[in-house]
């Protein structure tokens, strides 16, 4: 069995959408069966820029997944009136939840959280925080990745993926300031995907990462944030006669390839 999964994150669409954008997103009915999006669709979460990246997404005209960003939680009080503009356009948000998608020959789950920063420390990296303000991160990092453990765990399907804003694991921070790595994500949700059988994780929010690391565990992690990725990649998520899933290379959803 095969899935194909187009992936993206941090449009950061505010003004007008990028015409280059247009192609891409029209073509993907025929080249994936679902779209991720892990997150800052818009620059400030502002019903127009929800507007104008609604154009854009209902072009895709498959499944699209999605978390929110710290970018498109810069208005909470509009938030219903954002996620359902972005719902019509075919957007499932994950909170904590989960999506299932079935296919012809067997199903792929997904579940999703937004996340928040803590640090890596000690699995990772240096604890680079003053004290009180790490044990403050930490309590949320634990609570987000509590609800990630619980999403996870009401999945019974052949894949699992897991979408976050935010990184699991230092290893797609590439050429991030080490002073942000707390902002950028923490260990503990790390943790949880390597004790569950994920395939694959998708993140964003590191604009100056690199695209590919893996979790402590091994669990493989693609940094999908448009500044890093240069546009929509692709993976074909397969059973293998190995136990687990195989995972085509990365490759880019160009509109001219």
């Amino acid at each position: 069995m095969t899935y194909r999964i187009a992936a993206i994150g941090d449009l950061h669409i505010w003004g007008k959408v990028p015409r280059t954008l247009f192609p891409e997103f029209e073509t993907l009915k025929d080249r994936a069966d679902v779209l991720v999006i892990t997150g800052d669709i818009t620059n400030n979460g502002m019903l127009i820029q929800a507007e104008r990246a609604a154009e854009l997404l209902h072009l895709a005209q498959i499944p699209i997944v999605a978390v929110m960003g710290n970018h498109d939680r810069r208005a909470l009080m509009r938030t219903p009136r954002y996620c359902a503009i972005l719902e019509h356009a075919g957007v499932t948000f994950l909170d904590g939840s989960t999506y299932v998608h079935n296919g012809p020959h067997g199903t792929i789950g997904f579940a999703g959280v937004s996340g928040s920063g803590g640090g890596f420390w000690p699995l990772e990296g240096p604890d680079t925080l003053p004290r009180r303000a790490a044990q403050r991160l930490a309590v949320r990092a634990r609570r987000e990745a509590d609800r990630l453990e619980k999403a996870l765990d009401s999945l019974n399907t052949d894949f699992k993926v897991v979408i976050t804003h935010v990184a699991p694991t230092m290893s797609t921070l590439g050429a991030e300031p080490l002073f942000k790595f707390w902002l950028l994500g923490n260990c503990e949700f790390g943790r949880v995907i390597d004790r569950f059988d994920v395939d694959l994780v998708y993140h964003g929010h590191a604009h100056h990462g690199n695209q590919v690391g893996e979790t402590m565990g091994g669990t493989p992690v693609f940094n999908v944030a448009q500044d890093v990725s240069g546009g929509i990649v692709l993976h074909e998520l397969r059973s293998g006669p190995a136990l687990g899933a195989q995972i085509s290379s990365l490759r880019q959803l160009r509109a001219h390839v």
